[in-house]
């Protein structure tokens, strides 16, 4: 009975741990456009990207600023920034 105890706690303690991770959400990406003068500014409205060369956006994860740090970025969009 002592065993089947012990059995049932751990059981409850891996399925708490499991349900913790499935509902950690992981922060949204942040969006930067490259200025004419290289720096980044992040893209905080509304834009279109137009045509398919040069790069439009860049996302890199939160709490990333690529005027610091600019390797890594988790995406690119191409086109043109409007």
């Amino acid at each position: 009975m002592k065993g089947m105890k012990l059995n049932f706690a751990a059981i409850a303690v891996l399925l708490g741990t499991g349900a913790a991770f499935a509902t950690s959400a992981k922060p949204a990406d942040v969006k930067w456009r490259q200025l004419s003068n290289g720096s980044y500014q992040q893209v905080t409205a509304a834009y279109t990207c137009s045509g398919a060369t040069g790069i439009c956006t860049v996302s890199y994860p939160t709490g990333q600023d690529p005027n610091i740090d600019n390797s890594n970025p988790v995406s690119q969009e191409a086109g043109t920034f409007h």
